[in-house]
């Protein structure tokens, strides 16, 4: 099975806005065996928007469309719908109701503009919007589905688990594709190609992948087979060799979050935890409390930017910063002791660095990181040297924060082997 992506909105091409519908979809559709040949991003624009529509006919057994169903005139899909696919837009009574109920439990008048919201073209069926005001749109042309959700992710999020995905999952149709994701930190993408290249030669049906983020670089297992259980013991085999060539370096399977894989060590082991932050600015904290039910273990933080900040509040010496320098491994362990005791945490973790572009000197790099740990038995730190924008130092700098104290929980994971210490 294939399937095309088409997200709408000026504001994507212009890049004043993530598209982060479209990787969601991805995702999905690679969760039941659909494979995406094409995404394409198209303006508020009714002329391209009908192109888009119209050549998507012809490729994917599956269209799913993201955007352009508000009431506002740069609101398109509905009319464009109706139009290239010659269906009349019908007032739907049922879905107009449900809109002026949202604005009535909002204790406010429902605008005139939004009844447009409500005009459907004949034959398509309503995709229930329980979190705004537009509904999907679903309507099948010459054995094509399309789906048309709002532009709003959390909107189209709940569409896609609630509707679009389950109805596709029923149709059965083609050979099946499977994928894994293993998610790891700390190897270069490079050297895990080196890693499992024997696995890849070994494996005919599977594809290798690599995805890089700033939280670290995700491996992707995709197989593809007319036989779902087969693929799913040829996907069981290669998930196996690969766990044990990245050892440690591994932090989750699946979709778990270095955040929640933090988390849970904490709380299985009834430790609390606080943070002492200076250029990664409250990131950190940021990072572990995204987590719900993350006031169970996290206790606070603070962030100390100036070196005065790390006097006063975080017991930083001044002796320590006059000999070494606020971005040093000292200045960090007396950081994340201080923030221990500051708020009597079993743990704490502490970062200090030059996210550039200023900053730098000849010995102390933009992109230098020292992170550090401090539990009972004392504290140590790590160095890092990053690339990047300020921004993405940062982000890198909290993510090998988080598996800095994974490590520290989870020294040993169970997939553990030998490659990941070569």
């Amino acid at each position: 099975m294939s399937a095309e992506i088409i997200t709408i909105g000026t504001e994507l091409l212009h890049g004043l806005v993530r598209n982060t519908n479209a990787d969601r979809i991805v995702d999905l559709l690679a969760e039941v065996g659909v494979e995406v040949i094409l995404q394409t991003t198209v303006g508020d624009d009714t002329g391209r928007l009908s192109e888009a529509f119209r050549a998507a006919a012809h490729r994917a057994r599956f269209v799913i469309a993201t955007g352009g169903l508000g009431p506002t005139p740069d609101d398109m899909t509905r009319k464009t719908i109706a139009t290239i696919f010659r269906r009349r837009l019908v007032l739907d009574e049922t879905v107009l109701a449900a809109i002026r109920g949202r604005f009535k439990a909002r204790g406010i008048d429902m605008p005139a503009m939004n009844e447009a919201q409500a005009l459907v073209p004949r034959g398509a069926r309503v995709i229930e919007n329980a979190r705004g005001t537009a509904p999907g749109l679903h309507f099948e042309h010459q054995g094509v589905d399309f789906f048309a959700l709002p532009g709003v992710p959390a909107e189209a999020e709940a569409m896609l688990t609630q509707y679009v995905i389950p109805f596709i999952r029923s149709a059965h149709l083609g050979p099946a594709i499977a994928r894994r994701v293993v998610r790891t930190i700390g190897v270069a993408e490079s050297r895990m190609a080196e890693w499992f290249a024997p696995i890849e030669a070994s494996e005919p049906d599977v594809r290798i992948g690599y995805l890089p983020h700033s939280y670290g670089l995700d491996i992707t297992i995709t197989g593809l087979s007319p036989d779902p259980i087969w693929i799913g013991q040829i996907l069981d085999r290669c998930e196996r060799r690969i766990l044990e060539a990245a050892g440690d370096a591994v932090y989750a399977r699946g979709r778990s979050t270095m955040s929640e894989v933090v988390g849970a060590a904490l709380a299985a082991q009834g430790l609390t935890l606080a943070t002492g932050e200076s250029f990664t600015a409250g990131r950190i904290a940021s990072a572990i409390v995204e987590t719900p039910g993350a006031s169970r273990y996290y206790l606070g933080g603070l962030v100390a930017y100036a070196n005065g900040a790390k006097e006063k509040l975080l017991g930083v010496k001044a002796a320590a910063l006059a000999r070494h320098g606020a971005v040093s491994e000292e200045v960090a362990k007396q950081m994340a002791e201080g923030a221990r005791t500051r708020f009597g945490a079993d743990l704490a973790i502490s970062s200090t660095g030059i996210a550039g572009p200023d900053g730098a000197t000849a010995t102390k790099p933009v992109g230098l990181v020292y992170l550090a740990i401090a539990d009972a038995d004392g504290s140590e730190a790590v160095r890092h040297q990053f690339t990047g924008t300020r921004d993405e130092v940062a982000a890198r700098s909290a993510a090998y924060a988080l598996d800095l104290i994974r490590r520290k929980l989870i020294p040993h994971p169970e997939w553990s082997g030998p490659s990941s210490r070569s």
